[in-house]
C-alpha cells in the first residue's frame, strides 16, 4: 500500500522538476526555496482544478 502512494506522489514531483523548474534554485537562500515551491506547487495545483472542472463539464 506504501509503494503504491510512493509512487503516486514521485509522479507529481517528476512533473515539478521536469516541467516546472525544480531542479534548480531561482533564489538564495532557504526562505528562497520555500517560496520557490510555495509558488510552484500553487500553480501546479491550480492548473490540475481546472483540468479535472473541464472534464467534469465535458462528462455533464
Amino acid at each position: 500500500m506504501r509503494k503504491r502512494r510512493r509512487s503516486n506522489i514521485e509522479h507529481k514531483n517528476a512533473e515539478l522538476k521536469i516541467y516546472h523548474g525544480m531542479t534548480r534554485a531561482r533564489y538564495r537562500g532557504l526562505f528562497g526555496m520555500k517560496i520557490q515551491a510555495y509558488l510552484t506547487a500553487f500553480a501546479v495545483n491550480a492548473k490540475r482544478m481546472t483540468r479535472l472542472q473541464d472534464q467534469q463539464r465535458r462528462a455533464s
